[in-house]
Formats: C-alpha cells, structure tokens, sequence
C-alpha cells in the first residue's frame, strides 16, 4: 500500500487530481484544510499500480490502440460511481434543501390558511409578529447548507466552489422574496381587517399619514381617542388631537438671536445655512445696529458660499471672518470676542467626506458657549432628514431651523424628527425675501402648516398596510393601535 498526498484549491479540484492520476479505486486515508487550500491522503495496492503501468507500456507501440484505450478509460472513470465523500456531501446539501422547501411550503400553507379564515384584528397582530419572526428563521438555511458542505472535512470548512455559491445566493434571493410577499399579504390583511372594525380610527390614521405623521406617532395619537363618535363630534376629536400633536412639538418661542451668543449653523448642502444666516443678522441689525455682529464662515470648498456671506457683510457693514488651515476657529473667535452675536455658516458636507468629522470635532471643542443650529430642509424625504440629524448632530446641539417651508409638500416628516429627537424649533423659514421670510417658532402655526398642506396630498391601503407593517416591526413602548381595538 503506497501513500500520496495531494493539495488543491478545494475538494472538488482536490478529488478529480486523485481520480485522474490513481483512478476510482484510490483510498481516502485523510482530508483536511491547509493555507494552500484542501490536502488529501490516498492510498492505493503496488500491485494495481504495477498492472497500469504494464498497459500502458504495452499499448505505447500502438498509437491506435493508445488512444482507443485512453478512451475506453475515460468513459469507465464517468461511469465509475463516485467516492464516498462526495456521496456524503452531495446527501447533506440535498437534505438541506429539502429542508428549505418543506419550511417556504409551510409557509405558504400556512399564509393560504389565514386568508382563509376571518380572524379579529389582535389575532392578525399576533399572527404576523409570529410570521415575520418564523421568516426571520429562513436565513439559518445558508448556515444549515454551509454546515452540510463542511461536515465530512473534519472541523474546518472547505472553500466552497462558484457553482455552490451561486446556488446559495439564488437561495436566498428566493427566500427573500417569500418573505416580502408574505409581509405585504399579511400587512395588506390586517390593514383590511382594522379598517373594517375601526373605519373612524382609520380615518384619522389616514389624516395623519397625508400630514406626514409617521406611524409610531400616529399610534400614540390615535390611542388616546375614542374608537367610535358621532358625526357632529368628529371635528372636536381632530382638533383634539391636532391640539395634543401642538403641545408636543418643541419649540424656542422667543427670539434666539437677541440675547446674543455664538451660533454656528450645520445641515446638508442646499438647506439654507448661508440665507437663514443673512436673515437672522439683518433681523439684529435692524433691531440692534451692526457694531456687535461679526460672521464666519468655515466653508473653504465652495467660493460661491464665501462670497454669498461676504456680500450679506457689506450689504449690513459688518465683519466677514473665514477660517482655513491658517486661522483656527478658536482664533477666529478669539479675535471676534467683543461682538455679542457671532454666527457661523459651515460646509456641507456628506457623511463620507473625511472633512466632516474635524468640522464637527471643531465646533465640539468650543464646549457649551458655542450652539449648533440644524438646519433641516422640509422638502427633503424622511429618510434624508433623519440621515441629517445623525450625520450633524453635536455634543453642543442645541435647537433646529425648518426652512423652505414654501416649497415643501409635506411637513409632518420635519415634525416628527423634532419631537421625536426633542430638538426645539427656532425659527422657520419660507421665502428668499431677507429679513422678512423667517420667523420665530410656533408650534400651533407649524401645525397649522401640515395641516393645510395634507390636503393636496392623497394616501392609498397599499401606503397604510405598508405604515402597519412599519408599526408592527417598532419597538415602541406605546402598545400597537390594532391592540387598544
């Protein structure tokens, strides 16, 4: 018995090496992983080694015959049945996805058997929080198939080959795309089945989307009001609600500015820093005169923004300071120390800009004496306007301005951010006009606003199953809507 060792990239290489230079018979002694790859340890009789090299020297004379031969061997070695170990691996990746398969068929049994039947809206809650969490189980299959593959190579997994991968992904795309299904048909269900037994909750929860309202919010307004009134009643429950959703909203109800201080303002490009600067130092101007105001700006990237601050500076006759790499912020305001109101516009920058981290890291070291200012764009979408908090926020952070208040379509998202980040509105904005399109924070006139303009909006049940599925997936600490039912 003669021992030989073989080292490929993976087993599949590994085994057809084995099977084209020893043949079918050879003997797996051992496999393992090496940093090369996979190492096989075969055996195999002297004496079948002697008998093939005997053909072969005897067929060497005979070209005809060697090829005829080479042949015969090939078809043999197709025929040959496979060796052990890939019968072994290729049992375990059929068993798991049979697995996978018996679990999407229950799946699909069991989403036909609840459409089937009519259930109260609590039992749909239930049911589709106990769905999602078994769907949430599906990504264990690409654990189960890997585990399959790397069992019979002792403890260490093998490299698996491209075909595999791509059956693995194509897998769980499919699995995916079960669960989306499933999710839309149970969310679609039980927005059908709430709207049925609540139609005047419904309602209101339809309101409140057109505002913007996201659903959490919308929930813990919604739990304080009667299931059913009256028609003549209806209107004092809105106003009702618009007048708790009011109390709730934030806001500095005083002019910021005239008490003086350093204010530098941050936000994503295009939301108004520079405008919202020249119409607070012109309100001060007016009010204060123009010998305790000074500007800065730290935005050195973009000429036009310096330009536009330096032309509000001659326009209103008051300093204009730049910082660079040869003027620190702390020297800049050092030098600005003896004006009561210094405010400061700052780049805007994206997240995966290196700059921004010493920007931010910039108005940090100033400590408290220093207040940021977010500047939020109503017009941008809620996932852009939390993206803008999370990319701006300081340790100083101390109120937000809503600008562009005449463009937007929707003012509910800007809201939300507000309360639900406890950040005070301190001014809003709705015009280019400088100094008059800007004022102080009301929450009753911001609301007021979403109010007004969710009646050029329109919602859909697709757009309320999809806010159902929202709220059944939150963690909230106020209990779902479906559950006060």
């Amino acid at each position: 018995m003669q021992v030989k060792r073989f080292v490929a990239a993976n087993m599949r290489l590994a085994l057809t090496m084995v099977r084209e230079e020893i043949g079918p018979d050879a003997v797996i002694l051992s496999n393992k992983r090496v940093p090369n790859g996979v190492e096989i340890l075969t055996a195999i009789d002297p004496e079948e080694i002697t008998a093939s090299a005997t053909k072969t020297l005897a067929t060497a004379d005979n070209p005809f015959q060697q090829a005829r031969d080479d042949d015969q061997q090939l078809l043999s070695a197709a025929q040959t049945q496979p060796s052990k170990l890939e019968v072994e691996v290729e049992r375990m990746q059929n068993e798991a996805k049979q697995r996978a398969e018996a679990l999407a068929a229950s799946l699909a049994e069991k989403n036909r058997e609840m459409l089937a039947q009519t259930v109260n809206a609590d039992q749909i809650s239930d049911q589709v929080k106990q769905d999602i969490k078994q769907a949430d189980q599906q990504s264990s299959f690409d654990q189960m198939l890997s585990q399959a593959v790397a069992e019979p190579f002792n403890s260490s997994a093998a490299t698996p080959a491209p075909e595999k991968d791509q059956e693995i992904v194509q897998m769980r795309q499919e699995l995916q795309s079960m669960r989306d299904l499933l999710e839309q048909q149970l969310s679609s269900m039980a927005w059908g089945q709430f709207n049925q037994q609540n139609p005047y909750q419904a309602s209101l929860w339809k309101r409140l989307k057109r505002m913007g309202i996201g659903p959490v919010m919308a929930d813990k307004l919604l739990a304080k009001q009667p299931k059913t009134v009256s028609e003549s009643d209806s209107n004092n429950v809105w106003q009702s609600m618009m007048s708790e959703l009011s109390e709730q909203v934030p806001v500095i109800d005083n002019d910021l500015i005239n008490k003086g201080g350093i204010f530098a303002f941050v936000g994503p490009t295009g939301a108004g820093k520079t405008t919202t600067i020249g119409k607070l130092a012109a309100r001060y101007v007016l009010a204060n005169g123009a010998d305790n105001v000074a500007l800065v700006t730290t935005d050195t990237m973009r000429i036009a923004a310096y330009e536009q601050l330096r032309t509000f500076g001659r326009i209103l006759n008051v300093p204009v300071k730049i910082v660079d790499k040869n003027n620190s912020l702390e020297r800049v305001l050092h030098a600005l120390r003896d004006k009561a109101l210094v405010l400061i516009d700052t780049a805007g920058l994206n997240r995966h800009d290196q700059r921004l981290k010493p920007q931010l890291a910039s108005l940090n070291n100033i400590g408290q004496r220093l207040k940021t200012v977010l500047v939020i764009p109503t017009t941008s979408q809620v996932e852009v306007i939390k993206a803008a908090y999370h990319t701006y926020k300081t340790d100083n952070l101390n109120c937000c301005v809503l600008t562009k208040l005449d463009e937007t379509a929707s003012l509910g998202e800007s809201l939300s951010l507000a309360i639900d980040h406890s950040i005070p509105v301190a001014y809003s904005t709705d015009g280019q006009d400088i100094p008059k399109d800007i004022a102080v924070g009301n929450s009753t006139a911001l609301v007021c606003a979403a109010i007004e303009l969710a009646k050029y909006m329109t919602t859909d049940n697709e757009a309320m199953a999809e806010e159902m599925s929202t709220l059944s997936k939150s963690q909230a600490k106020a209990q779902p809507v479906m559950a006060t039912c």
